[in-house]
Parts: structure tokens; sequence; C-alpha cells
């Protein structure tokens, strides 16, 4: 899948002009867009085009992708070789991919391939199957296309954008971080509340669901949070996400938010970070505290410091990672 966004991997020095940890810099408006199955004439594949097109030559191929024309370079062949058996065994989406490699090889007719929305209620938290995310289809498809189905052509000129709440955006993206290609966040993820609680929220938010993904649990693989530098991307990747989700809410309401704004009075409370009585609640705070403990003398501003003595125990505990591959926890 291809990322058309404004991206600078640059190192520390050209972004904060200082020396630092790895930093990605993003500019402008993020988009994941997908190609089609076969590559043009006289183009060489990339992207997912790889798992279909020419494998016989799949190592060269990858390397002239990432830029290395010859096995002299920073990128190990046979390590290479150990990736793509992996992800061909365990990936559901390599699989489906691979079948299209069989079918092209064999048949030759065009087809298409459908990366379906919805697995099926209750199976969030299982292991995907072939079947379950994608199907392989030969003839006209209209009449099977979900909203947010993804449907990839088998040659096109064009790049088809991917919507960020389409459960497999980030697996996609992200092979090694998802080595199964697992279902990631949608919708309609149900919200389990404690009983007799007053929310009334049905659906966990796309920020809560990111935010329980990057949590540390030693009992279960910590693939992601041993990302390193593509951690860095994958979480800037989230933010961005979660942002475009809260502008999509704005736009879909807006409507809503000006015929409530000027037909009742709408209060916000102290619990809204920003408003009003957020901002007076804070401001009281601060004088009782003055006032039982005498004006201050210093205004003190802190920063997270990498050799903090729980930050160095953590990640001892862990697996003893650099500070500077962990930014969910500084």
């Amino acid at each position: 899948m291809r990322k058309a966004i404004l991206l600078s991997k640059r190192t520390s020095a050209s972004v904060v002009h200082a020396p630092g940890p790895y930093t990605i810099r993003i500019q402008g408006q993020t988009h994941h867009r997908i190609g089609s199955l076969i590559p043009r004439q006289g183009c060489l594949p990339e992207y997912l085009q790889l798992y279909i097109f020419d494998t016989v030559n799949e190592l060269k191929n990858r390397l002239n992708a990432m830029g290395q024309s010859s096995a002299e370079g920073n990128l190990d062949e046979p390590t290479l070789a150990l990736l793509i058996e992996m992800i061909d065994e365990n990936n559901c989406l390599a699989k489906i991919f691979r079948r299209a490699r069989d079918h092209y090889e064999s048949v030759g007719s065009e087809f298409t391939i459908r990366l379906v929305q919805d697995k099926g209620k209750g199976k969030e938290y299982d292991l995907p199957t072939t079947s379950e995310v994608a199907g392989l289809i030969v003839g006209d498809i209209t009449s099977t296309i979900g909203e947010r189905d993804i449907v990839v052509q088998f040659q096109s000129d064009t790049l088809q954008q991917i919507r960020d709440d389409h459960p497999l955006y980030m697996s996609l993206q992200y092979p090694l971080l998802f080595p199964y290609g697992e279902y990631g966040f949608h919708p309609e993820i149900p919200l389990h509340l404690e009983t007799g609680t007053s929310r009334t929220r049905q659906f966990v938010t796309i920020r809560q669901y990111y935010a329980s993904l990057i949590q540390t649990r030693p009992n279960q693989g910590m693939t992601l949070i041993k990302g390193g530098r593509l951690l860095h991307q994958f979480i800037v990747d989230v933010y961005t996400a979660i942002e475009e989700d809260r502008l999509r809410w704005a736009r879909n309401n807006q409507e809503i938010l000006r015929a409530e704004l000027y037909s009742n009075r709408f209060i916000l409370p102290p619990s809204f970070t920003g408003g009003p009585r957020y901002l007076v609640e804070k401001y009281h705070d601060a004088m009782a505290i003055c006032r039982e403990f005498g004006n201050p003398d210093l205004f003190i501003t802190m920063t997270a410091n990498p050799n903090w003595s729980e930050i160095k125990e953590h990640l001892q505990k862990y697996g003893g990672d650099s500070p500077n591959d962990r930014p969910d926890i500084e």
C-alpha cells in the first residue's frame, strides 16, 4: 500500500537542528492509497504487486523497490528472504495476494480483489482467515461491494484512497507490525461498560482503541512496541487518524451543532478541557494552593529524562530497548 503524504523521515538534526532521537515530521494531510494488482507495461512491480507479478525475481524486485540495485547495500538478502517466508506463512492478506499470483500465472484472465470491512460480529479479537477478509473475484462485482470495502483493480493508473476506519488500514501499511494481517479499528467495536455507569457510549472510539493497543503486555506478543523507528511512524500515523476522525465527526454533525447552538443554551462542563469552566476551576485550584501554602517562589517546567530510574527499570524488564525506540513511555 502506498502512503501519499508529505512525509519527511529525517534525523533530529535536520528537524530540530540539534542532536536527539529519531524524528518523523509530516506536513499536510495524510492519505493511504492502494494501486493495482499488476504493473503497467514496462513498469517495475512495487508495493502489493511484488506478491503477484514476477515473483521468480521477487528478492531483486524488492531490493529495486527499496532503491537498492545490487546485493551490496543496507538490506540483507537472507533476512529479506526469511521475512518473505514468514509473511507468506502467517499473513492472511499475503495469502490472498499469492492466490491471485497463482490465478494470474495459470489462467491469465483479469480479476479483482475485494478486501471486506466486516468479518462478522463477535469476532473482533479472533485472528482473521483469508476467506473472512478478502475474496478474489472474476467478472462483475458491483453488486457485492460494501460502503468501506477496498476493491483492488487488476491494472490501473490511478490510486484508490483507503478510509482510515477500514479495519485493514494499518495491517496493509505495516505488515511487519501486524504479521498476521489482523483486523484493526472499525467504528462498531462494542464498548463494555461497568454495571451502573452513567455513560451511554456503545462503541470504542479510535483513540481508546489505539491507546489500548500500545500498552505493554508481557503475556502477549510485543511486536508492535518493539518496532523501533517503525513504531514512531505508526504512532504519528495513529495520531493523524484520530485527528481525521474528529474532523470527520465535526463535518458530519455541523448542522446539528449549529442548530443546538442557536436553539438551546449549551453549557460546557468543567470536565471539558479548555472550556471556560475548566479554566476557572483550575484558577481556583491554584489560588487555593497559594492560600494554603503561600505564594510560589519558582515556576518549574519538566520534560521526560530517559535516564530516569523508572524508565530504565521498565526497559530492562521488557527487553532492554533504547529509550529512543519507546516514545509511548516518555
